[in-house]
């Protein structure tokens, strides 16, 4: 009886063994979603963690995670450890290892003890915004002792509706998130973000309605003003001209008009003031055309600080890099700054 125990036994082991042997080594899982947002804004959230425990599974499940950001804030070697609850979330981190605009990213995932994997997000832009793939591959085997790698494999019987379920999750909480992002297209907007370096100024402050006409008036009459006090004080031009908007709602703008300059101690005339311009980390976007079509590029702007989670300051302003008499208005080319607030 207890040789026939320990048969039954044996074959059974056997064909546990066997049958891990014949299951895969190698799991694959993905999920996707449709997002009514520009393939630009979707990437620019993935490709990076700044905004990650916005849209995570895993922060609901374990809010209490702790959270460190390492490397470039976007792109290669952006960076994530994690150290939470081992029951729920455990540890490890994950690391972007390639990244392609506006198409895919790829991380190296690490749990730790308990294995490594590759995960991606693909995005093909549609007609009404983008269809994004979140996939994950691992290698059951690596790191893996023969009886480790039998376990494993059954295991990984269950990963698609484990790690699935948490994928159609994120997903959903991802399209929330980015469908509550302003819908400008910035793909096709030069923008960088710097730090502006202060510059001394002659100004003329005015509040002025929304007007492109009237604001167009009262710059003009403002920079001619300016203008001939430098000519009759032989005062060094030293930048473009400005247009700093110091605040703003449905009845108008609070505006300086201004030119950079050489200063010395001299007495002003007129409205004329002496000052310096706004400083410190900015987001510039350079828009071609005229001056009236500049909307967008200021929606689009305001679109790729809301994507980069980005704060707009109290300021924004305008130089005037072109001279509108000199040059085709098609061609003009306007800087526009948007302050960043800490």
């Amino acid at each position: 009886m207890f040789r026939k125990i320990l048969t039954v036994i044996g074959i059974s082991l056997l064909l546990f063994l066997l049958g891990g042997l014949l299951l895969p080594r190698y799991v694959h899982v993905e999920r996707s979603i449709e997002i009514d947002r520009p393939v630009a804004t979707v990437f620019v959230l993935l490709n990076g963690y700044k905004s990650f425990t916005s849209w995570s599974p895993w922060v609901a499940r374990d809010p209490d995670t702790q959270y460190e950001y390492s490397g470039p804030e976007t792109g290669v070697g952006a960076r994530m450890d994690w150290s939470g609850d081992p029951r729920l979330v455990g540890s490890g981190w994950q690391e972007i290892t390639a990244s392609e605009p506006y198409s895919m990213i790829r991380s190296q995932l690490d749990f730790d003890q308990q294995g490594k994997a590759e995960v991606y997000f693909q995005l093909t832009e549609t007609h009404s915004g983008v269809h994004l793939t979140w996939g994950f591959d691992t290698d059951l085997d690596e790191g893996q002792a023969f009886l480790g790698s039998i376990l494993t494999r059954y295991f990984g019987l269950f990963f698609d509706t484990w790690i699935g379920a948490d994928y159609k999750q994120g997903l959903a909480n991802l399209k929330v998130y980015a469908e509550s992002l302003p819908p400008d297209d910035f793909s096709d907007l030069n923008i960088e973000v710097l730090d502006a370096q202060a510059l001394d100024i002659l100004y003329i402050s005015s509040e002025e309605s929304q007007s492109h006409g009237d604001l167009a008036d009262v710059l003009e009459t403002a920079y001619t003003e300016i203008s001939a006090f430098i000519v009759e004080n032989e005062l060094e031009v030293s930048g473009e001209r400005m247009a700093i908007t110091r605040g703003w709602d449905t009845d108008g703008y609070r505006l300086d008009a201004a030119i950079p300059v050489h200063m010395r101690p001299l007495e002003l005339s007129g409205n004329l003031r002496v000052g310096r311009s706004p400083s410190g980390p900015c987001v510039r976007a350079i828009h071609r055309g005229p001056y009236q079509s500049m909307a967008p590029s200021y929606g689009k702007l305001a679109a790729f600080m809301a994507a980069h989670a980005l704060k707009e300051g109290s300021v924004s302003w305008e130089t005037y890099v072109s001279d509108p008499l000199q040059t085709a208005e098609d061609d003009l080319i306007t800087y526009i700054y948007f302050q960043i607030a800490p």
